[in-house]
């Protein structure tokens, strides 16, 4: 197998906070920083770390405590040396029940990735689904603009809240993710200046990073988000791109209000950014859906990433851009050197939930409304000292901890068996430390189990800050 190497950008990345003030030596905390990102995927299996004199010099140590941390990961199972291959990153037996992906496995409970529990109606919409399907067998199956009964559905749905989407503005791809994917190949080139709002999703940072832009965040607060910064950077042509989450925005919860919007969307046209508000939870609304704008009304270059894996299913896969023709076409163009268009059943599928299954997306909410009040209300008993925002709709609940222990309670845990996204995974550099994400879409029973080892974990970090007194403080976004 081919081994790639951690660039040094992606050493400062994952490493940044490493130091967590506990009683734990330096070595251990960094064995444990690496071990964490080889488990959650940050760092890929066949993968070379860099050499021991290289990362005591990034990390200001000295070099036998970066032998002893390469030392103990040999131990454990994590890293293989060998003469002229270096440390390459391994998983020990029985550890792929703790990678992502793996959530199923009765050994690992997660709590990390803010999903839905797949809809009561999926199964009869799959089986309506395979009605359809043998009419699209004589054909290719190859359609790179998507299903266009399903383009059409949504164009109906767009039209419903007031926007003007035709399914000729509309490219259906394999979940929101992969239509941001699409975007950047298209729009975007090594170099390229694009704006994020921070904290964010970091699926989509990795993506920014993987392309090699140049990223800049802008905080989003308790009080919503730095409009008028942005809006001037952006009217001002400093970005090529904008990337905002502004409908229950990940990780905080916040929705930006119509006048921020279209503060922005028309600083994007003056300064010729493109703005690409990621709507992938937007119907998981509480009590009244966000606001919307509608691009014609002032001709700005804005495109909509949607989804029905956030709501249905994550197995669904099937999510949108919805653009002006133009953007779509270029998209298009550039699709080809990615993949031929995603698969037709789980699109016909899609269409069926809208058309056929009109209460399922209501349905959805009130699920989530009765699991965040259950949520809210444990950690309100458990964590007293925990402060979370408000949230409007969504999938979980960004907390504030007492202490800058983030990293270390994610690891706590873990060791007792549950998976957690701690809060500096959100963030491009430094920060998030006194941040924890909880997703609140799972059912009581599961949740009551999580939340006791959570507990436990919460217990154990805090008997280990205890020996050294409180962690630091940090200065964090919430």
């Amino acid at each position: 197998m081919s081994e790639r190497s951690l660039s040094l950008p992606g050493v400062r990345r994952l490493m940044r906070g490493w130091r967590d003030s506990s009683s734990a030596p330096a070595y251990r905390q960094i064995a444990d920083r690496l071990r964490f990102g080889i488990l959650d995927g940050r760092i890929g299996l066949s993968v070379r770390l860099p050499g021991e004199r290289r990362l005591a010099e990034e990390l200001g140590v000295a070099r036998i405590t970066v032998s002893q941390a390469y030392d103990l990961l040999r131990a454990d199972g994590f890293l293989e040396s060998g003469q002229g291959r270096g440390s390459v990153t391994v998983l020990p037996d029985g550890a792929e029940a703790l990678q992502e992906g793996a959530s199923n496995d009765p050994g690992l409970m997660d709590l990390a990735a803010a999903t839905t529990r797949a809809h009561p109606d999926l199964a009869p919409a799959y089986r309506k689904a395979m009605e359809h399907l043998p009419a699209l067998l004589p054909h290719s199956g190859y359609e790179m603009r998507g299903e266009i009964g399903l383009r059409t559905v949504l164009a109906d749905r767009y039209a419903e809240v007031g926007v003007a989407v035709s399914p000729d503005q509309l490219m259906i791809c394999q979940g929101a993710q992969h239509g941001l994917v699409l975007l950047i190949r298209a729009f975007l080139k090594p170099g390229d200046q694009v704006a994020v709002d921070l904290p964010s999703y970091p699926n989509a940072l990795e993506a920014f990073h993987q392309a090699g832009v140049q990223m800049r965040g802008y905080p989003v607060t308790e009080s919503g988000w730095s409009v008028a910064e942005l809006e001037r950077d952006l009217a001002q042509g400093r970005y090529k791109m904008a990337y905002l989450i502004a409908d229950h925005h990940n990780p905080t919860g916040q929705v930006m209000d119509a006048e921020a919007r279209f503060r922005l969307a028309r600083a994007a046209k003056r300064g010729g950014a493109l703005i690409v508000f990621d709507e992938c939870v937007r119907e998981l609304w509480r009590d009244a859906p966000p606001p919307l704008i509608d691009p014609p009304h002032y001709r700005a270059p804005i495109v909509r990433l949607g989804s029905a894996s956030k709501v249905f299913w994550g197995g669904l896969r099937t999510g949108w851009i919805a653009a002006d023709r133009r953007i779509i076409d270029q998209v298009h163009a550039t699709r080809s050197s990615i993949d031929l268009g995603g698969p037709p059943l789980e699109q016909i599928t899609t269409r069926v939930l809208f058309e056929d299954f009109p209460e399922a997306v209501a349905r959805q909410r009130a699920q989530l409304r009765d699991e965040h009040a259950f949520l809210s209300a444990e950690i309100a008993q458990r964590f007293p000292d925990w402060i979370s925002l408000e949230v409007a709709g969504g999938m979980s609940l960004w907390l504030r901890l007492p202490r800058a222990v983030s990293a270390a309670l994610a690891g706590a845990a873990r060791d007792l068996g549950l998976k957690l996204e701690p809060g500096p995974r959100f963030f491009l550099h430094k920060g998030g430390e006194q941040n924890l994400r909880l997703p609140f879409s799972r059912d009581p029973a599961f949740m009551t189990r999580a939340l006791d080892i959570l507990e436990q974990a919460w217990a154990q970090t805090g008997v280990s800050q205890s020996l050294t007194g409180q962690a630091r403080a940090e200065s964090p976004v919430f």
